[in-house]
């Protein structure tokens, strides 16, 4: 599996790039928004606690001289139109739209196990809430969908690189206990990338890529989570290294290591990242077995990008 390695130094290309990201208060989101601040770009973030969106606001602008422009939209993930109300502030106020970076993201709470042993024939009536599927894929889906069509106005010529990160997980590819809803909506995360790399790049010219990092020093990472992770000798992610690969897959379109920049799920345990995609394919006979890995590779070189037969 290669190393996939940070590129801070290219960064510099997205000064005056017009960036839209959702998550853009706190954790990852919030070193997003500072690093692409840092580079010039014009950031217009969303996030649903309001008043983080302005304290974020105003201490970049008193820490960091910019030209560059940073505004923010109290957005909803969950709901289409708040996910449309954010590409369309950038839109209107910088005329296009060239990278989409959709961060936001929740997971399980203690006291609200889907599978609670204590259900009975009674309780199992109600239906539980769907706010891990709606923020962690349903919500990733709208962005997608809405970034696909903002980002290729006044690209018909393919000049500009455009560009779509998302934010998954290892509980996108690995087993993870206990995370009953959470892994399944990250898993749909991986899904959405695989789905749509050949198809976004074909028909819209938008590279497409994920960054699944493993627990990582924000909010979501109880002391529970860091105590499992460091009693196995896993130290967690510092947010401001996962910017940095998220930062990386956006700003550059071809990678020594791994060719094309699109497509691409890159792992980040300890600050270290390795793309996983391509070698997962390398080794699909390994796994799968020479017959089946050949089937499933004649039958996806059919499929193509789904342009001859989903439309």
């Amino acid at each position: 599996m290669p190393q996939f390695q940070p590129d801070p130094s290219s960064f510099g290309v997205l000064k005056d790039q017009v960036v839209v990201l959702t998550g853009g208060a706190n954790g990852i989101g919030l070193e997003i928004v500072r690093k692409l601040y840092q580079a010039g770009a014009h950031v217009v973030f969303g996030d649903i606690d309001e008043a983080a969106c302005q304290t974020a606001v105003d201490v970049l602008k008193s820490d960091i001289s910019s030209s560059s422009g940073l505004s923010f939209l109290r957005t909803d993930v969950r709901r289409y139109e708040d996910n449309l109300a954010l590409f369309k502030s950038a839109y209107e106020k910088y005329g296009r739209v060239d990278h989409a970076l959709s961060i936001a993201g929740v997971t399980e709470q203690a006291g609200k196990n889907w599978f609670d042993p204590k259900l009975n024939l009674s309780s199992v009536a109600a239906a539980p809430p769907t706010d891990l599927v709606d923020i962690n894929l349903t919500g990733v889906l709208y962005f997608a969908r809405i970034a696909a069509v903002y980002l290729r106005q006044g690209n018909d010529g393919r000049a500009r690189d455009k560009s779509i990160c998302l934010l998954g997980s290892v509980a996108s590819f690995k087993e993870q206990g206990g995370l009953f809803v959470y892994q399944p909506a990250k898993h749909g995360v991986l899904g959405l990338v695989r789905s749509t790399r050949k198809y976004f790049g074909a028909v819209h010219g938008i590279r497409i890529n994920t960054v699944c990092p493993s627990a990582t020093k924000t909010r979501m990472a109880t002391s529970a989570v860091e105590d499992i992770w460091e009693g196995q000798g896993v130290r967690l992610n510092d947010p401001r290294a996962v910017a940095d690969y998220v930062l990386t897959l956006t700003s550059i379109p071809r990678d020594p290591y791994v060719g094309g920049v699109t497509g691409l799920a890159v792992f980040v345990e300890a600050d270290k990242g390795w793309e996983i995609e391509k070698d997962l394919d390398r080794c699909s006979a390994s796994w799968l077995g020479e017959e089946m890995s050949r089937n499933a590779a004649n039958i996806e070189a059919a499929l193509a990008s789904g342009t001859a037969w989903s439309e």
